[in-house]
């Protein structure tokens, strides 16, 4: 049974991979590079600056990640999915 879950699952995301990309696509994507690279950008800068990290630096470097992160998002909408979902959803809780 658990075999037989697995396979209809990896078939499931082997045919999505391989179907052609849409503007659903390519809109998630972008949503999803938003919201992860705007968290590790802004947490990265947090962690790795100086001490006392202005509020408007830290603003402006993490909406330029959340920029490049929507443009990484709508260019490779597949590959941004399955890498950054699990960072997009960083600090949302119930």
């Amino acid at each position: 049974m658990p075999s037989q879950f697995i396979q209809n699952q990896r078939q499931r995301f082997s045919s999505w991979w391989n179907s052609p990309i849409r503007k659903r696509d390519r809109l998630a994507g972008a949503v999803i590079g938003a919201m992860a690279c705007f968290w590790i950008v802004s947490l990265g800068r947090l962690a790795f600056s100086a001490p006392p990290a202005s509020l408007s630096q830290l603003a402006l470097w993490a909406l330029g990640g959340a920029a490049l992160g929507a443009a990484f998002g709508a260019r490779y909408p597949k590959l941004a999915t399955c890498l950054l979902l699990p960072f997009s959803t960083f600090g949302v809780s119930s």
